[in-house]
């Protein structure tokens, strides 16, 4: 009669080139200690430590199936994940990141650094000089030649008030000057975003001593539903500006608002109203989602031949010096961002194709409008559409190859897959593209299929969650036996409890053989296995 399995004692292990960049030792320290209130053999007696005796499970492979081979002692794996990199300096690097990764909040929001660009600001008006031709002309000599003087002064003194230079910090001529001398003029600002606003620092125009010295402001989530800031008494608050042309005036808002359009109106000004401005906040989902090597792009197709290393889809980053071209020129193309856990899209930035070359010369193409489609599984797909619109929203594309165009949705959305297809182009179908969004905060769970190597390094898709696994031990075959299934690998569990481990001995049979189905074809950089080990199976709960 056969006897029970030899007796297992539990050790959680990691192997893995990254992972022993990280020995997580608070996590091993609650685990030692949890594991003594058991009753379970202490890690830290044993001669070596558990990172240090991790099995090097490592591979570079290419396939479908992963197999795990056990020639001594006995393994229970309690968790194994499969891992795919499309680069390993992001892990590598990961243990000297710090908090200095993290965006900082409260901090300038763009308009002195020009990230927000010029078709976000706007106003009411802008002098252009124009409107004070009569007044100079009626106290000059009269002449023609005086008149045509005052004309050209005006004209560039008024070419310097366009609401794009409304910029804190921009040069003393330059700065946002309204056309009216009254009350309630403005500028607005669109942030792009929802975002957290806790302040507005002003200046005046200095080389025309003008400057705002009073003001109000109203603020939207949407630029059609407007609401003004307002005192503990219900009143419209008044901000008190400006007392120079030169000097920085910084207004706290208490409490922060929450808006992506900011509006300022003039109360009260010296001279014209004349002003540069800076709005401070926080911007959580305002950033390049899509630059990192744990994001996998693919594409309906590529070419081949003298385009093929030029054109493919890993070449469709933001910052890549080529891009994702076509093979076929037709409206069924497409480029794909695969993010992982799902995220919330805000918006996209492109650009054209940087170029290829043949022997007759540099070829360069981009596309000049698009459309968007979102999935979590690939199966089912929406067309981005804005509003109550019955028709996908089409894009506005780029002009050239090289500068980047910006789009921010009006109706953001949260997915995993996102889909770019071109409609129009020119030159042929080429492009780089970036999706703009909410980043996966540091620390927070991945949710299913996808896990951390460490605190710093993105979530990671787990290739084995959930598929179907297989073991040449007969007793998996027996129809009562439940005890260390394969499947129990591959369930996503952490619980290093026994129970939820698969048991890989050689009870049965000499070399047992643990093995993964993909469904499909892979490329595996690393493997990460948390395991029992030794004695303890008695202890079993």
């Amino acid at each position: 009669m056969m006897g029970p399995p030899p007796a297992r004692t539990c050790l959680f292990d990691y192997a893995s080139s990254t992972m022993m960049e990280s020995t997580q030792l608070d996590k091993q320290m609650k685990l030692s200690a949890r594991r003594r209130r058991s009753g379970w053999a202490d890690p830290a007696r044993r001669s070596r430590s558990p990172m240090s005796r991790a099995g090097e499970c490592l591979t570079k492979n290419c396939g479908r199936s992963f197999h795990l081979t056990l020639e001594k002692s006995s393994l229970v794996v309690s968790f194994l994940l499969l891992v795919q990199l499309t680069s390993s300096v992001h892990l590598a690097t990961a243990k000297s990141a710090d908090t200095a990764s993290t965006t900082e909040c409260p901090r300038l929001l763009g308009m002195s650094s020009g990230s927000i660009q010029d078709w976000q600001i706007a106003s009411s008006s802008q002098w252009t000089g124009v409107g004070d031709l009569t007044e100079f002309a009626s106290s000059s000599s009269g002449s023609s030649q005086g008149a045509g003087g005052a004309v050209g002064m005006y004209n560039n003194q008024g070419g310097s008030c366009q609401p794009k230079y409304a910029r804190l910090y921009q040069s003393g001529n330059k700065a946002w000057c309204a056309k009216h001398r009254s009350v309630g003029e403005w500028i607005l600002v669109d942030l792009g975003v929802i975002s957290q606003v806790t302040g507005l620092m002003t200046q005046g125009r200095e080389e025309a001593d003008e400057w705002v010295s009073a003001y109000s402001i109203s603020y939207s989530v949407d630029a059609f539903k407007w609401s003004y800031v307002v005192d503990g008494n219900g009143n419209r608050r008044v901000y008190r500006g400006n007392v120079d042309a030169s000097s920085v005036r910084y207004n706290l808002l208490d409490p922060p608002l929450q808006t992506r359009f900011v509006r300022l109106h003039v109360i009260e000004w010296r001279g014209r109203p004349s002003l540069r401005l800076e709005i401070v906040g926080c911007q959580e989902c305002n950033q390049v989602i899509t630059e990192s090597p744990n994001v996998k792009l693919t594409s309906s197709s590529v070419p081949t031949a003298a385009k093929k290393h030029s054109c493919q889809p890993d070449s469709a980053h933001l910052f890549s010096h080529t891009g994702w071209c076509a093979k076929k020129q037709d409206a069924d193309q497409w480029i794909q961002y695969d993010l992982g856990p799902p995220r919330q899209i805000t918006g996209v930035v492109t650009r054209g194709h940087g170029g290829w070359e043949s022997k007759q010369r540099h070829h360069v193409s981009w596309v000049s409008s698009y459309t968007l489609s979102y999935s979590n599984d690939t199966l089912l797909w929406f067309s981005y559409r804005d509003g109550n619109h019955l028709d996908p929203k089409i894009f506005g594309g780029n002009m050239d190859a090289e500068t980047e165009r910006r789009h921010y949705l009006n109706h953001p959305f949260s997915a995993r897959y996102v889909r770019l297809h071109p409609l129009t182009w020119r030159h042929g179908i080429g492009l780089r593209a970036a999706l703009l969004g909410c980043p996966h905060k540091a620390g927070a769970d991945c949710g299913p299929g996808f896990f951390h190597v460490n605190a710093v390094s993105g979530c990671m898709e787990n290739l084995a969650y959930h598929h179907n696994t297989w073991l040449n031990d007969k007793r998996h075959l027996w129809k009562d036996w439940k005890y260390g299934r394969a499947s129990l690998a591959v369930d996503g569990d952490l619980d290093a409890t026994l129970h939820r481990c698969a048991i890989l001995d050689n009870y049965f049979v000499e070399n047992p053989v643990w093995m993964v189905d993909l469904g499909k074809k892979h490329n595996i950089n690393g493997v990460v296995i948390a395991t029992w080990q030794g004695k303890g199976q008695g202890n079993q709960q």
